[in-house]
């Protein structure tokens, strides 16, 4: 009953951070936003760790941090908000939820692993969730649709990488030279493309980033380190299915997103696709790399999402 706090931390607040990006593109526009984000989240976990005088990381685990943290925070939730700017943050969930299908395809070219009928049955379920949700109205959301998948891909391959790449011995501090990593890279972005002079720091955006850099970034990021220390994995990977419905929920009820058929249907496909990935049963591996390979699964959200 101890771990029920941190999973339903983990499965509300990273569900809530697509909320909360839309919310804060009102006044910061999406790059900037997340450049803030994971700059103040990055530092702020960095001090923690140093405070804790867990090592500072070498240069191979410095470079591999900064790889994850393109493909990963930077491309990923990068990307997701990007599209947020014209789809609803429910359905940018939704696309985001295919992570786990790139880390399947991944690991299936660069490993060789085999692909088993549940693993296979849930990548069919996830690719006709996309199809279903893939009808856009306009020129506008084809390309924010093809951002948030192009998004997806690269956390799932990047994630792919991760498996393989030096990281330090504590999760936390992989957390951390990541995000600032990510954070660095997006405030170059940002300047590049004019970002920086349309910032409005209007209360609602304030108190999003607020939200998404205390809540998004820490609190749920810790809770979910402690879930990896105490509970089964797979119970902890249960979030990747979970918080694409509430990430649909949340839009629906707060912000008024449409909840059509066609996105309760595409929910249904891509949460269940989702779950067959993640609860299929696993060849014997180590309790530890078990729980590196659901540490890898980590979004948006926030996962650092």
């Amino acid at each position: 009953m101890t771990s029920l706090g941190p999973l339903l931390i983990v499965y509300v607040v990273w569900g809530s951070t697509y909320l909360a990006q839309k919310v804060g593109l009102d006044g910061i526009p999406p790059l900037t936003l997340n450049a803030i984000r994971f700059l103040l989240a990055g530092l702020i976990l960095f001090a923690y760790c140093r405070a804790r005088r867990w090592p500072i990381p070498n240069r191979r685990e410095w470079r591999a941090g900064a790889i994850q943290g393109l493909l990963l925070p930077a491309a990923g939730t990068g990307g997701a908000a990007w599209s947020e700017q014209w789809l609803p943050s429910g359905i940018t969930a939704l696309f985001l939820a295919t992570i786990p299908l790139w880390i399947v395809l991944g690991r299936r070219v660069t490993d060789g692993e085999r692909i088993g009928w549940p693993v296979g049955s849930g990548l069919v379920l996830g690719i006709a969730g996309v199809a279903v949700l893939t009808r856009p109205s306009g020129s506008s959301d084809a390309v924010a649709i093809a951002v948030a998948l192009a998004g997806a891909m690269c956390w799932g391959l990047g994630s792919v990488y991760a498996m393989h790449a030096p990281r330090p011995s504590h999760a936390l501090m992989a957390s951390a030279i990541e995000m600032l990593c990510a954070g660095g890279i997006l405030a170059v972005l940002a300047a590049c493309t004019g970002e920086l002079t349309r910032i409005h720091f209007v209360p609602q955006s304030v108190w999003a980033l607020a939200y998404l850099v205390v809540f998004g970034s820490i609190v749920a990021y810790t809770a979910y380190t402690w879930l990896l220390d105490h509970v089964a994995p797979r119970i902890v990977g249960t979030y990747a299915f979970v918080n694409p419905v509430v990430a649909v929920l949340l839009g629906w009820w707060i912000l008024g997103e449409p909840l059509g058929a066609r996105v309760l249907a595409s929910t249904a496909l891509i949460a269940a696709g989702v779950a067959l990935i993640v609860t299929a049963p696993a060849r014997p591996r180590l309790h530890d790399q078990a729980k590196r390979d659901v540490h890898l699964l980590c979004n948006s959200h926030e996962r650092a999402t």
